[in-house]
């Protein structure tokens, strides 16, 4: 019979592997050591000085005059949107009512030694007279009524005035008569009939003098009645011919269509509008300014100088155009914190003309500076600039900034001419931190480099 397997304890097979992982332990911590034990030894040395490769602007002092910039759209001086004044049908157009035709006012032409004569400006449309024509000539007709009835009531007045002179003069005659017979009734030499019948003439023309007095009073009133409807004729005859005149549309002034909104057939009424007229001889652009900008041209305007002013289509191009400040507004935008300032150009000058609309980069000459140092805005920090020493080394200055001019800053302390501040590796440099120059500039260079012309 076979004999049965001894089978080990799981006891023991935990043993054996703890005695294992031991041994195999030491034997790594032996080679190790052995390897260790076997490297070679390093060797120390000096290490150098880090010099930094720098590039510096050189201080240079510089005359230069401050040019304030800022954007505008231009806008004519003189729009007009020429409206009818009457209402009626269009039966006349200018051949040439479309928009960029120029059209012509009607001017004072004067002819040598004569009278100045008016001009007819060109005729933009004409408006149906017939019922304008019809209202000047009824107009008419009632003035000639009431001058023909002033006249007869002024015969009449004189008229009444002869009746009445001369029935005083009757009556007093009458009461001569009267009185005689009265004393002759008297005397017994008159009948009281012959009395009776004297007394009744003058009676009759008593009443006949009051009715012409009567008539002679009224007369005055009729009289001034008549003037007054005279005058309100009259009155209305000028307003038709105004309106008859303005069935004929004529530009207010020398200009170019810009729009048009008729057309021949057209039934228009008063306040419709017919075209809109530009004159482009003057243009004006509104210019926003910075607050501390505005208040260099203040002082200008207030003493009636007018700053000049050069235009072009955006900050690098030439300019195109030339003109002066000639107002500001009164208050600051409190938006965009910004003064509005008011350039006029005149196209009348030679050159391209600058059409209303266009979009411009304005330049307008600002303060003078002489014997000035700048610096790059990129070499300040905290108000301080690292220069390069004559051993080569870096040194830290406290400057006093002042106005910023784009990417150069004005430094009113702190600097002297002639000295190279670093504008390069400012992150890492230190008070006296050998340094190495590898290029330098000047403010000349930094002003050529700008890419919009403030100096």
């Amino acid at each position: 019979m076979n004999s049965p397997v001894k089978q080990t304890s799981p006891v023991r097979r935990l043993i054996i592997s703890e005695i294992l992982i031991v041994v195999v332990l030491l034997l790594s911590a032996a080679v190790f050591g052995a390897m260790y034990a076997g490297k070679p030894e390093v060797e120390q040395k000096q290490t150098d000085a880090v010099r930094l490769n720098v590039d510096v602007f050189e201080t240079q002092p510089i005359d230069f005059q401050e040019l304030l910039t800022g954007f505008g759209t231009a806008r004519a001086d003189r729009e007009v949107i020429v409206a009818a004044q009457v209402t009626g049908e269009i039966v006349e157009v200018h051949p040439q009512l479309k928009v960029g035709y120029a059209v012509t006012a009607t001017n004072a032409v004067s002819s040598g030694d004569g009278p100045t004569e008016n001009q007819d400006g060109d005729l933009l449309l004409r408006i149906d007279q017939r019922d304008f024509r019809e209202r000047v000539d009824q107009a008419s007709n009632r003035i000639e009524e009431s001058r023909t009835e002033i006249a007869q009531l002024k015969v009449q007045k004189e008229n009444v005035d002869r009746q009445l002179e001369k029935a005083a003069s009757v009556l007093k005659t009458l009461k001569e008569e009267f009185d005689r017979i009265k004393k002759g009734v008297a005397r017994k030499v008159s009948t009281p009939s012959e009395l009776n019948r004297s007394l009744l003439e003058v009676q009759r023309y008593e009443d006949t003098i009051i009715q012409l007095e009567s008539q002679a009073a009224a007369l005055p009133h009729q009289i001034a009645a008549a003037d007054q409807r005279l005058a309100s004729s009259l009155s209305e005859k000028t307003r038709a011919e105004n309106d008859l005149q303005r069935t004929e549309v004529r530009p207010p002034f020398n200009g170019v269509l810009s729009e048009v909104f008729v057309e021949q057939g057209r039934y228009v009424r008063a306040g419709e509008q017919l075209a809109r007229l530009t004159d482009l001889t003057q243009v004006e652009v509104p210019i926003s300014l910075s607050v501390d900008n505005f208040l260099q041209l203040d002082g200008d305007l207030a003493k009636g100088n007018r700053p000049a002013v050069t235009l072009a289509e955006n900050e690098t191009a030439t300019p195109q155009w030339t003109g002066h400040v000639v107002r500001a507004a009164p208050e600051a935008d409190p938006q965009s914190r910004t003064v509005q300032v008011f350039v006029e150009v005149s196209n009348a000058e030679s050159g391209p003309p600058l059409l209303p609309g266009a979009f411009v980069h304005a330049r307008i000459d600002g303060k003078t500076y002489e014997s000035v140092v700048l610096v790059p805005r990129e070499a300040i920090v905290n108000d301080s600039v690292y220069t390069v020493n004559d051993k080569g080394r870096a040194t830290r200055k406290r400057i006093q900034p002042g106005r910023r001019l784009q990417s150069l800053v004005l430094v009113t302390e702190g600097l002297e001419p002639g000295e190279q501040v670093i504008l390069t590796n400012l992150d890492i440099v230190q008070d006296g931190q050998e340094v190495v120059v590898q290029t330098s500039t000047g403010p000349l260079e930094e002003i050529d480099a700008l890419r919009s012309p403030v100096l």
